[in-house]
């Protein structure tokens, strides 16, 4: 597909958006945890794949090659706005993931979890939620989260053992406190 697009193909580029779309804005959306701005800066890393897309070497994983390129866009569409995506309120998230298929109550009690889920997730540092999103929730291997992020291996697999202690902790500290 990417030899397509270089070939000028341009229905394969569209094809490769539809294939990354949702995958790349639902990363972007638990890093932003705004809608606005992880349809924003998806634009973005799109525009810049176009861009770069010669400089893909195939011997690498493609997924890894775009989510660092996401990543990154990220980074710097957070230095240029000069403001702290976190500070958005994760209400927008929840109500997209918790849908009115549910009776009331239970709709009520599954937004009620995920946005302290959120919240926890959102305590940690930059570093390590990107390892632990790229690991568990995108399924990456340690090695390609160490390329994306620019880090070795093992610093990737420590950020997520760090991240999961801290997630773990907070938890039963938000859930066990005074029992």
């Amino acid at each position: 597909m990417v030899m397509n697009v270089l070939n000028g193909d341009c229905e394969s580029f569209s094809a490769l958006v539809q294939l990354y779309e949702n995958r790349i804005y639902n990363f972007l959306l638990k890093l932003t945890l705004s809608k606005e701005d992880a349809e924003e800066i998806l634009q973005d890393v799109f525009l810049r794949v176009y861009k770069y897309l010669h400089k893909y070497d195939d011997k690498l994983n493609f997924s890894a090659w775009i989510y660092k390129i996401a990543l990154n866009t990220y980074k710097s569409s957070y230095k240029k706005k000069k403001k702290d995506f976190h500070n958005v309120c994760c209400e927008q998230i929840v109500d997209s993931i918790c849908s009115a298929e549910y009776d009331p109550e239970h709709s009520y009690e599954l937004k009620e979890k995920y946005t302290e889920i959120v919240k926890i997730l959102d305590c940690l540092k930059t570093e390590q939620k990107v390892a632990f999103l790229l690991k568990h929730i995108q399924g990456f291997t340690y090695k390609e989260i160490g390329h994306i992020m620019g880090i070795s291996e093992q610093a990737a697999k420590m950020k997520v053992q760090r991240a999961k202690q801290i997630l773990c902790d907070r938890y039963y500290k938000f859930n066990f406190r005074g029992v």
